[in-house]
């Protein structure tokens, strides 16, 4: 069971359409779950909210605020945190990366997620990922000096993309994400600026579940999320 999960995502909605059902899990197993959103996805991530009348950037990231925060209620009251550095482009320089590295540190997860390979045409994503991977390595070495310790490094997996196919992306992991299912379609349901995608990625859930039948596991699951492992496995036999 995993004790203490930190999520980081380029955009708010990114952590509840992947992977809020581990999320859920997590925490009702008494484990630590974190959020960290990168930003609002308030330009390219909010037509809802745009198309509902909202009138500037800043009243669009309230919006989302509200429906992130709505959903980690539903997810068990998990903690989120709102770096508010834009979308669309989403660009990081030396001192976002050392911040990533300094809240890694702080939460010093054991396992990680963030986002998985992607096609170019997702570069928020794209980049998030990059600077994740790299923000982890600072993280545990001690020659950089910040409020916290170095930490070791966690297991880090990556999102399921949006369109897999585009990607050629071949899940290492499935969850079972059943048991919580309706804790996953509440914080799905709170994004209201995000509502066309509420039936897709439930439709996603059933067939990564689906699949889990297809690689023989006699009891399949009715719902799973899939992830991309950046990190091997380590062991004296095949798992």
């Amino acid at each position: 069971m995993t004790s203490k999960l930190l999520v980081i995502s380029a955009h708010v909605g990114d952590f509840v359409w992947r992977a809020s059902g581990t999320v859920a899990k997590t925490v009702k197993r008494g484990g630590e779950a974190h959020v960290v959103a990168l930003s609002f996805g308030e330009r390219g991530e909010s037509g809802g909210a745009w198309r509902r009348g909202a009138k500037s950037v800043e009243e669009v990231k309230k919006i989302r605020r509200e429906e992130a925060e709505c959903a980690s209620n539903a997810l068990g009251n998990i903690s989120i945190d709102f770096m508010d550095w834009g979308d669309h482009p989403l660009v990081f320089n030396e001192a976002r990366v050392i911040e990533i590295a300094r809240i890694i540190r702080k939460y010093s997860p054991e396992v990680l997620i963030t986002h998985g390979p992607d096609t170019q045409t997702r570069p928020d994503h794209v980049n998030t990922a990059n600077a994740v991977l790299t923000a982890v390595r600072l993280a545990a070495i001690d020659g950089l000096q910040l409020e916290y310790p170095p930490v070791p490094e966690p297991k880090i997996f990556g999102f399921d993309p949006h369109v897999a196919d585009q990607v050629g992306f071949y899940p290492h992991v499935y969850i079972n994400i059943t048991d919580v299912y309706d804790m996953k379609q509440k914080a799905m349901n709170c994004l209201e600026s995000q509502k066309n995608e509420v039936e897709y990625y439930s439709l996603r859930d059933q067939l990564r579940g689906l699949q889990t039948r297809r690689f023989g596991w006699k009891n399949y699951y009715k719902y799973a999320e899939a992830f991309y492992m950046y990190t091997p496995i380590i062991g004296d036999d095949l798992p």
